[in-house]
């Protein structure tokens, strides 16, 4: 403790987790660059790069760069669109049957409790890229949300993203 201070028992002291890692990310926020669907949609030879499980007619299952929980993915439209009423029947009809596959993947895989299934439409709704919609998949597991992503607003994931790939990726061969 800095000579000077005196730590007072009611006040209890301050825990720090570093992740200097994510500064990059948080100072970027806000600046204009190129949708990320759109890139990984593009860059077709690389799609374990890219985390892109499965390629399907009007839509792409890619994992989650900073997932909720392990084995968060996403199902998104080739179509760069901000609006779901925007986009076609099939394209909405295949994006649900991948949802399926995704979930009977992930239950083989991680026997999750549950599963969050849905969308963030606009940046005032939760989305981290609102102008390219896509559908969330996340698997849900009794008290996965602790005190660390409770109070100390951290996740602690146990796998990282190539394992998970790695894992899924066999369950999309449709």
């Amino acid at each position: 403790m800095p000579r000077g201070l005196v730590r007072r028992p009611e006040f209890p002291v301050m825990e720090y987790i570093w992740s200097p890692w994510r500064y990059k990310y948080i100072a970027s926020v806000d600046e204009k660059r190129a949708c990320v669907f759109c890139v990984a949609r593009d860059d077709q030879g690389s799609d374990r790069e890219n985390l892109v499980l499965h390629r399907a007619e009007l839509n792409f299952v890619i994992l989650n760069l900073f997932p909720y929980t392990t084995g968060h993915l996403m199902i998104v439209p080739y179509d760069h669109s901000d609006s779901l009423s925007s986009i076609n029947a099939a394209v909405t009809a295949e994006m649900m049957e991948l949802a399926k596959v995704a979930q009977k993947a992930l239950e083989a895989e991680y026997r999750p409790h549950g599963f969050n299934i849905g969308m963030n439409l606009s940046r005032s709704a939760g989305a981290g890229v609102a102008d390219h919609i896509h559908l969330h998949v996340v698997p849900r597991w009794v008290g996965d949300a602790n005190f660390v992503s409770v109070i100390g607003e951290t996740r602690v994931l146990p796998e990282d993203l190539v394992t998970t790939f790695d894992r899924l990726k066999g369950h999309f061969k449709i």
